[in-house]
């Protein structure tokens, strides 16, 4: 099996590329939806996280996670704080899901995170792909979704790891500027490569 961290900066088009490949047959781990699942159900982590941020992350006596994102997003030091209790979890949610899909004799897996390299993941895989796009588009894209402001996600920009550094991590790279029929040109030659 084929283990594969595809990672971008927010807009860049890696979840596209991920479920592109899953409409292939390749399974798709979502780090950020698994992480937000695993913190749902954790009671655990929801005490560690409101021990380290306090009442400003409890809204009915309870973990908010959209005041934990205000919270993290804002500045550099908290999203350090909550990467260091949930990264180590979600390393463990991957490699379970690694193990799964081995036993199941699946081609290809793929894990779809924005900080593969910012959590040192990338030695889980047989390689990294970084989906490169313009700033101006990403946040053309970003803000189309409508579930973030300018300045949330400008501040969520500026916390990621600079491209130029990505780009000498990467194993591989699409640019992620043109259209979608251009793209899905792209990922088909890169599946090609992995034999996939």
């Amino acid at each position: 099996m084929y283990i594969l961290g595809i990672t971008g900066g927010i807009g860049s088009g890696k979840s596209t590329a991920s479920n592109y490949l899953k409409k292939k047959g390749a399974v798709i781990f979502n780090a950020d939806q698994e992480a937000k699942k695993h913190l749902k159900h954790t009671k655990i982590l929801q005490n560690r996280i409101i021990d380290a941020f306090g009442q400003k992350v409890v809204e009915k006596n309870k973990l908010s996670i959209s005041k934990l994102a205000e919270t993290v997003f804002s500045n550099e030091i908290d999203q350090k704080i909550l990467n260091g209790l949930m990264w180590p979890e979600v390393f463990i949610l991957v490699e379970k899901s690694i193990n799964d899909a081995k036993k199941n004799k699946e081609k290809l897996f793929v894990v779809d995170a924005a900080m593969i390299f910012e959590a040192n993941f990338e030695h889980m895989f047989n390689s990294t792909l970084l989906i490169l796009t313009r700033k101006k588009i990403r946040l053309e894209r970003a803000l189309k979704r409508k579930n973030l402001h300018l300045e949330q996600i400008q501040n969520r920009m500026s916390l990621q790891m600079p491209e130029t550094e990505k780009k000498i991590k990467a194993d591989f790279i699409i640019n992620n500027d043109g259209t979608l029929e251009n793209f899905y040109k792209k990922i088909d030659n890169f599946a090609e490569q992995l034999n996939f």
